[in-house]
């Protein structure tokens, strides 16, 4: 079998979404044979984290950390405004009363500065604020290959700092590499890049799309982007390999849990446009127009919640503070307990360019949890697959109507006026991790 060596910034102890795949694929690669060894960072602050991955992380696995240089500056300006909050304060009610209440001139000040603190930001660190993390890295990456005969190097962005240490170690070690994305890196939308940091971003994406052995990504966008961008590289190196659902994680778990209120539950963090208030509105308009009781409904948000979400939620907290239940980051399996708990998930995806692509993380656990998937989301891969495996309602995340309407169909499936969704569970099945490592495994065994 062959030695592998991944490199992820994103690692136990290290928690948050961005983990779980790189996690997963090592627990499976370990099982199925493979060596594996691990270099990641060394504890970063500031980031949150979940110790309990860390037991699932150690268990014949070799994890190596590089040290990164501490940068004050990014702390401070692009934490994305994110905070573990028990609940959102509103200092003027009558801010709030309205449903499209106007966001207050300080806020948007505060917006704008913070846009422009992030434009130097991207300047001056490319092509991530990681980047400090590559040096010492590197180092300690030869020593890895050297000293635990490395035959297939596995590298995973974002951020993409991973790549970069990947090609270097590639070109002094010969190698094989595969380049994993889990986000698009240039072509990004949400990403404003100046013209300069995209020019020289735009120049490493193509030094690893050219570089790398392989290349995989979690859905079919990003991969298409990709082949229709690099028209020089053979279209067999590229491959879509999707997140998923440990089903280990899953144990002891109730799938017929029953819930004395309606809770919907939303596992994850907020920030930047992917916003609540759409939703908040459309319970306010179900609650005003008596076709849910207030008393019978609980809303979760369990994780962070960025300044811009918390700005949305303050006309729905007004009038419906005991509605809404804050709850920090919780370690991983917990926070499957809060969907157990749960009558309905909320999985939130803003539209706009590229998020045809994007499914996140927490929607295959979603699909799992036998729980209504109460999907605000535009055209794409995440609508198609909670409609493929029939796990839940769709609605466009800019209509509140069908909001409303998607809504009440759970709330009406949990008072038990319409019937339950019959989940093809045999299409759910397909991304269990286990099986998503197997595809993997044949683009290892393929180099």
């Amino acid at each position: 079998m062959k030695n592998i060596l991944i490199i992820a910034y994103f690692y136990p102890p290290l928690g948050g979404a961005g983990v779980q795949r790189t996690l997963k694929f090592a627990k499976f690669l370990e099982k199925f044979g493979y060596k594996v060894s691990v270099l990641t960072v060394n504890n970063e602050k500031g980031t949150i984290k979940d110790k309990s991955l860390e037991l699932e992380s150690t268990d014949g696995i070799k994890v190596f950390r590089a040290v990164q240089r501490e940068n004050f500056i990014v702390n401070a300006i692009v934490n994305r405004n994110v905070t573990e909050i028990k609940t959102v304060k509103v200092d003027n009610k009558e801010d709030g009363i309205k449903e499209s209440s106007e966001i207050t001139l300080k806020f948007k000040v505060k917006r704008k500065i913070k846009k422009i603190l992030l434009n130097v930001y991207r300047n001056i660190y490319i092509p991530d604020d990681k980047i400090s993390w590559k040096k010492d890295a590197v180092t300690l990456g030869m020593k890895i290959i050297q000293e635990e005969k490395i035959h297939v190097i596995y590298s995973t962005s974002a951020p993409y700092t991973g790549h970069l240490i990947a090609l270097e170690l590639k070109q002094r070690s010969k190698v094989e590499w595969i380049a994993d994305f889990r986000d698009q890196w240039v072509a990004n939308p949400f990403i404003a890049y100046s013209a300069y940091a995209k020019r020289k971003n735009e120049k490493m994406e193509k030094w690893v799309i050219e570089k790398a052995d392989a290349v995989i990504s979690v859905s079919k966008p990003i991969i298409d982007d990709f082949v229709n961008r690099y028209k020089n590289q053979d279209v067999d190196k590229f491959s879509v390999i999707t997140n998923g659902y440990d089903e280990e994680d899953f144990d002891g778990y109730n799938m017929d849990k029953l819930t004395s209120k309606y809770t919907i539950t939303y596992n994850g963090t907020l920030y930047g446009k992917r916003s609540p208030k759409n939703f908040l509105i459309a319970i306010n308009r179900l609650i005003e127009a008596g076709k849910v009781k207030p008393e019978e409904i609980i809303i979760k948000f369990v994780g962070q919640i960025g300044k811009d979400a918390q700005e949305d939620m303050k006309f729905f907290l007004v009038k419906h503070h005991n509605i809404i239940e804050f709850i920090s980051y919780l370690p991983h399996k917990e926070s499957l307990k809060k969907l157990e708990d749960s009558s309905a998930s909320l999985l939130i995806i803003e539209d706009g360019e590229g998020s045809e692509g994007i499914y996140t993380g927490k929607i295959f656990e979603y699909i799992r949890s036998g729980r209504d998937v109460i999907g605000i989301v535009p055209a794409g891969v995440a609508k198609d697959l909670i409609l493929d495996t029939n796990t839940g309602f769709c609605c466009h995340p800019e209509k509140i109507d069908e909001i409303e309407e998607v809504i009440y169909k759970s709330y009406s499936i949990w008072k038990g006026t319409e019937e339950k969704l019959d989940i093809q569970w045999k299409k759910v099945k397909r991304y269990n991790r286990e099986n998503l490592t197997r595809e993997l495994v044949k683009v290892i065994e393929s180099l």
